[in-house]
């Protein structure tokens, strides 16, 4: 078996389909690095929706919540997700969520959404420009990956905002907070 022979035909497939793939990957951050910090965050107001069950379906609620706060006239600040339940350690039927957005502090909202707050907090942060998508995959990687090499795991619960870059062109910003010990 020649490599050689093969060589002119793989060409062709490569910059079809390869080559796009990995410019997509690319663009939307899939090569960015994952900066991670200790630091302090918070204090965060936010308008939420209760959650339970698959992860995957986050984003419906986000938009579910996104309606109601437009819908009264309530200012809608960055997107806010935070996350009960490690789904490595839970089954997708138990896992426990809140998704909405940042609110200005003393905001009121109608049901079905309610308002908490998280309090300022020492937390352990990574931040990662890339798609929304794609970006909670890589941060909470990264994060695990550091976690583990100091013999620890991912605490909960997590804290994620995601800031729109306001370009098409760009990507916006993910910082996932782990609380610290």
């Amino acid at each position: 078996m020649n490599l050689k022979n093969y060589l002119p035909g793989l060409r062709p497939f490569l910059l079809a389909f390869v080559l796009p793939l990995v410019i997509v990957y690319t663009w939307w951050g899939g090569f960015n690095p994952v900066q991670i910090e200790t630091s302090f965050a918070g204090p965060y107001t936010y308008a939420y929706l209760e959650s339970r069950g698959d992860y995957s379906k986050l984003p419906d609620k986000s938009v579910e919540a996104s309606k109601v706060l437009l819908a009264d006239g309530v200012e809608a600040g960055k997107p806010i997700t935070v996350l009960y339940s490690n789904p490595d350690l839970v089954d997708v039927g138990d896992r426990r969520a809140r998704t909405g957005f940042l609110v200005p502090p003393g905001s009121k909202v109608r049901l079905p959404l309610e308002i908490d707050t998280i309090p300022a907090r020492q937390v352990l942060i990574a931040r990662v420009q890339a798609g929304s998508m794609l970006a909670p995959g890589r941060a909470y990687a990264a994060l695990d990956k550091y976690l583990q090499a100091r013999g620890e795991g991912i605490r909960m619960p997590t804290v994620e905002i995601y800031q729109a870059s306001g370009s098409v062109l760009r990507m916006g910003q993910l910082s996932v907070e782990v609380p610290m010990q």
